[in-house]
């Protein structure tokens, strides 16, 4: 699903080497961390997957495609293949869970009616997969930080996205409602999404074991198949 080749990225304006050659795959339907202290290269990681960036050498493939491939117009479809969830849940405050998960397939134009149900089965599914469909008319301010970023997740997810990206998806939130989020992407990556968490929370990482890529640096120091946290 990711594949890294010899990848790195400086930024032209500081010189600071972000990445340094980094080559590392996750396979389809894994679940994968990726950690580091702040600046070790977790949010350039991600930067590059989404095309934010562009590598300085090497290749980033998404699904088999050389993201190099991607230009203008096709970096929106790039965008909208994924799902996307960010510490901040940016929910839209005057909008419902409901309609803060059904906007998402407004922005990506999906179609009212199609092989994944309609609009309305679709969303309810995702507020289901979240625990969260009895609060599907709550706004925004009527739910807990942790109920928020679940609805964040739903929508990161209604669109059926091969390939979910977190990064620090639990870094506004207290450790019970940071292990009920971590529950909730368990449950999207058995559904079949290729989940890779960016996040720095040790009791995160250590509650929850899953292969774990450690950065330092800008290097990949680490690729430990069985979890764990070494910085």
């Amino acid at each position: 699903m990711i594949h890294f080749d010899q990848v790195s990225l400086q930024y032209p304006s500081t010189r600071t080497l972000a990445l340094n050659r980094i080559s590392t795959e996750v396979a389809r339907g894994e679940f994968v961390y990726l950690i580091g202290h702040s600046g070790a290269g977790k949010s350039s990681f991600m930067s590059l997957l989404l095309k934010r960036a562009l590598p300085t050498a090497g290749e980033v493939r998404v699904a088999g495609e050389p993201l190099g491939r991607y230009r203008g117009g096709r970096v929106s479809v790039l965008r909208r293949r994924m799902g996307i969830i960010f510490q901040e849940n940016m929910l839209l405050p005057q909008l419902t869970a409901y309609q803060n998960v059904a906007f998402a397939l407004r922005v990506t134009e999906a179609p009212r009616v199609s092989s994944l149900g309609s609009w309305n089965e679709r969303v309810g599914t995702a507020l289901r997969l979240v625990g969260l469909e009895h609060k599907r008319a709550a706004l925004p301010h009527q739910l807990s930080q942790g109920e928020q970023q679940r609805v964040a997740i739903a929508r990161a997810v209604v669109g059926a996205p091969a390939l979910l990206l977190a990064d620090e998806p639990t870094g506004n939130l207290d450790p019970e409602n940071s292990r009920d989020v971590l529950r909730v992407l368990e449950r999207v990556n058995e559904s079949g999404t290729t989940v890779l968490v960016a996040t720095h929370a040790r009791e995160l990482v250590e509650s929850r074991r899953h292969r774990t890529l450690t950065l330092r640096r800008g290097e990949l120091v680490r690729d430990d198949a069985g979890g764990g946290y070494q910085l």
